[in-house]
């Protein structure tokens, strides 16, 4: 008996092939209709003004300071976390000053970590006067003072929140060099940095160029970061200018907030364009197959300053920020000095039991990001086995459009959302529905790439098998494809539920009083100045991030050993 190509697309009236599309056009409709009817609301106009208002918007005095800062702070923290990533990902593939599971896990800890989190915590560790380091610095004999409330600051966190996107990238690049390549080059007399700059970076260009991409679209629609630190230190962005236009503003400039949105849109998609180009007709190495060898370059007298900068790295983005979260979430006031004496949980307990809004807050974004994450993960995985097995224009089609809201910033999604589904017909403003839709649109490629990574590792002669055996299709995806890619299904449902949980964009216009999530209550504590309480707050939100990911990996691997 002859097993039938699993790479031909059985008819299109087959129930599983109907399901595949239903879920593509239901992604299509969440993300293609918000964003048509803000563009038809800019064209026509509407109760937040009409084409004229949103055209003036680019004559306002604000306008070109605030695009000038965006362009500056997103583009100088894409060049910085390029650099570290790269280097970071270098020393841990191709050298021997990597560091073995630390190394392994750098990219994944900071992911653990919401970027609100992230960015209070640096509050707390480098704000002036009562910053901790500058506590520290106060015990030298000279005067010295870091402000993260500063272009530098901003810059900083900005870039230490991007390097993991770059890592993943290039790591994997440098994992299918050919080291034989390297080799060849010392062979000839090229030196260390010789042998980096002529051999190893173009040969991981277009891993460079895509990543580059992937940090600028991130960093262009980032709101938590600028929203802690950047309106404190009164620079303005595109993120926060949006946010102030309609939830500051009165009435509401619905129509300015919009034309800012399409400004970056329109920006994303000239960048994918010039990426595609590159890619297309750039001059770099292609490499075909797996490295040949496991050769690792020697670094000499810079194997230890290379491990420094990786351990330097952790502590940026973890240590300091975690430290200083829960040296304040226990103090009675947030202080340099730190009374240990003084240390109890009176702040977990207001944001429990005190703080009302904080707890339904919680429970909210627990419900909505768990229900989220399953619904994401579930058209993720229905697409992933659609498209892995077959390879047509329909499959590549419907592959594109699941990932497409990845080239999107989060920001212009919640813009779109707020413009589509809060007035007629779906009078949804005010809910936890509109809210559940722009998760699952916004953080559902993340979980995509997972689900496809992990049918991919279902191998073909498995599948072959079945199909040989007699088993349909249907069969075949519950008894052999499923039960084999639970623990990559797993891995990736738990990264969109960290991502929603710690979701501030679309919490910034889609939340409110009637339907709080973790992101709005974020912002109300923030702006209420109780510092100790938003540090509880946010160590607990790390903590159950921590303990999910944690369950969920230890449920994946149990699945993994069956």
């Amino acid at each position: 008996m002859t097993a039938p190509a699993i790479d031909r697309a059985p008819s299109r009236f087959q129930p599983y092939t109907v399901i595949t599309l239903l879920c593509a056009a239901f992604i299509v409709l969440l993300l293609v209709y918000p964003l048509a009817r803000m563009f038809w609301g800019v064209i026509v106009g509407g109760p937040g003004g009409d084409l004229g208002d949103a055209l003036a918007t680019f004559t306002r005095p604000w306008f070109l300071p605030v695009l000038w800062n965006t362009v500056i702070i997103v583009g100088v923290s894409t060049v910085f976390a390029l650099v570290i990533g790269a280097t970071l990902a270098w020393v841990n593939v191709r050298t021997d000053a990597s560091i073995g599971a630390v190394g392994s896990l750098m990219p994944i800890i900071p992911l653990l970590i919401p970027n609100v989190a992230l960015a209070i915590g640096w509050v707390f560790v480098a704000a002036p006067r009562v910053g901790f380091l500058n506590g520290w610095l106060d015990l030298l004999p000279f005067n010295f003072e870091v402000n993260i409330y500063s272009w530098g600051g901003l810059i900083f966190v900005y870039t230490i929140n991007a390097v993991p996107y770059v890592y993943l990238i290039v790591a994997s690049a440098l994992r299918n060099l050919d080291p034989a390549l390297e080799e060849a080059a010392r062979i000839n007399g090229a030196g260390l940095f010789r042998t980096l700059r002529t051999v190893s970076i173009p040969a991981i260009r277009p891993a460079l160029v895509s990543s580059a991409l992937l940090v600028t679209i991130t960093s262009l629609g980032v709101y938590s970061i600028p929203s802690v630190i950047a309106t404190t230190a009164k620079i303005d962005l595109l993120t926060t200018r949006i946010v102030f236009l309609l939830n500051r503003d009165f009435p509401p400039k619905l129509a300015e907030a919009q034309a800012l949105g399409l400004l970056m849109l329109a920006v994303v998609v000239v960048l994918w364009w010039g990426e595609t180009r590159l890619a297309r007709g750039g001059r770099f190495a292609t490499l075909g197959g797996r490295a040949a060898g496991n050769s690792k370059i020697e670094m000499g007298r810079w194997k230890w300053p290379a491990r420094g900068l990786t351990l330097a790295y952790l502590a940026c983005t973890s240590l300091f920020p975690i430290g200083a979260l829960l040296l304040v979430s226990l103090q009675p006031y947030w202080t340099p000095k730190v009374n240990f004496a003084l240390l109890d949980f009176g702040n977990y307990y207001s944001a429990l039991y005190v703080n009302r809004l904080a707890a339904t807050a919680f429970g909210n974004s627990l419900f909505l990001s768990s229900v989220g994450a399953l619904i994401a993960m579930g058209i993720a995985i229905v697409i992933a086995i659609y498209t892995v097995n077959r390879f047509n224009l329909v499959s590549a089609t419907v592959d594109a459009t699941i990932k497409s809201s990845a080239a999107i910033p989060n920001m212009i999604l919640a813009v779109a959302f707020l413009v589509a589904f809060s007035g007629a017909p779906f009078f949804l403003a005010g809910s936890s529905m509109i809210l559940l839709l722009a998760f699952i649109v916004m953080y559902i490629p993340p979980g995509s790439i997972a689900a496809a990574a992990a049918v991919n590792q279902v191998g073909r002669d498995l599948r072959e098998a079945s199909y040989t055996s007699g088993a349909n299709e249907g069969r075949t995806v519950r008894k052999v494809v499923v039960p084999l890619a639970v623990p990559g299904f797993i891995a990736g449902g738990a990264i969109v539920f960290v991502h929603m949980m710690g979701d501030l964009s679309a919490a910034a216009l889609l939340s409110g009083a009637s339907n709080p999530v973790v992101g709005f209550a974020i912002l109300t504590i923030w702006e209420a100045g109780t510092f100790g309480v938003l540090a509880a707050f946010s160590m607990m939100l790390c903590v159950v991030n921590i303990l999910v990911i944690g369950a969920l990996f230890g449920v994946g691997r149990l699945f993994g050993r069956r």
